[in-house]
């Protein structure tokens, strides 16, 4: 099974954020990972493994301040690897009061496999692109994230789907970070955004734009309708559905929130340049609108 072309590209009114083409092309690359590596393993799985082998044992705390992923949530990660005999925990020789994470026999020759599936997730995830236009678009991916602790996975830095998953997750950080005084997270600034634009809008036709199920997308709106930001009534045509529009605050909110939006792609552009900028947008909106 291999994903087909992408039901919806970028839709006007927000694809010259760099960060909504991040997350449409991460989107799409975690299909393609998935369809090629299972149901029961995830491209983090391999990006850990990877890890372990190349730099050797190390703690917990060491793997999960390198992939910045939640302590919390790596012990669940690390349970789930060791459960599957992939990785094994010893005594640090170094401090004799915690363990580290070993690599096991089979643990690397699942990596070994892995691997090969996600060869097969990448030749998917660049079927549109040409052979110079995956190399730009390595290329602009590894500018952005240049100095990242993620870039020193030597056996990944070629995919482009892994770089992408990276570059997505640097730049929604900048976003998360960008937007917490408001009170809204970067899926918070989608709706309003989308809203602010198509209002009024069904919450299928919020769900399309976002690429996301309708009721993942109804849980959205009733948040922000909790907290005054969205307002619901029914459709006056067919009052078997209903109409999304912004209230007063959220009209407001969302001005602010694209000025901080408008921030976050002065920081992309920093690293990139103008020119580089732009074609890292080209290249990502051929991969989402495949």
């Amino acid at each position: 099974m291999t994903p087909g072309p992408a039901a919806h590209g970028a839709p006007a009114g927000r694809p010259q954020l760099t960060g909504y083409l991040l997350r449409r092309a991460y989107a799409r690359a975690a299909d393609c990972a998935q369809a090629c590596l299972g149901d029961d393993t995830r491209l983090r799985d391999v990006a850990h493994l990877a890890l372990l082998e190349e730099r050797g044992a190390m703690s917990q705390r060491q793997l999960a301040d390198l992939t910045h992923v939640n302590p919390t949530v790596m012990v669940k990660l690390v349970d789930n690897l060791e459960e599957r005999g992939w990785v094994a925990r010893e005594r640090n020789p170094d401090d004799r009061r915690s363990y580290a994470l070993r690599l096991t026999e089979l643990g690397t020759k699942a990596l070994a496999t892995l691997r090969h599936e996600l060869d097969d997730a990448e030749r998917i995830l660049a079927q549109p692109l040409t052979s110079r236009e995956k190399a730009r678009l390595r290329h602009q991916l590894r500018a952005l994230l240049d100095g990242e602790a993620w870039m020193a996975i030597v056996s990944l830095a070629h995919h482009n789907g892994f770089l992408i998953a990276q570059a997505h997750r640097l730049v929604r950080e900048w976003a998360t970070e960008a937007l917490a005084p408001l009170g809204v997270g970067p899926r918070d600034f989608g709706v309003l955004s989308t809203l602010g634009r198509d209002q009024p809008c069904s919450q299928n036709h919020l769900a399309e734009v976002l690429g996301v199920s309708p009721p993942a997308a109804l849980s959205f709106v009733d948040e922000l309708e909790q907290t005054g930001l969205v307002r619901r009534e029914r459709n006056a045509a067919d009052r078997r559905f209903y109409d999304l529009t912004l209230t007063a605050v959220g009209e407001s909110r969302l001005a602010e929130a694209l000025e901080a939006a408008a921030s976050i792609q002065a920081r992309v552009v920093e690293r990139l340049g103008p020119d580089g900028d732009a074609e890292l947008k080209r290249l990502l909106t051929k991969v989402v609108a495949w």
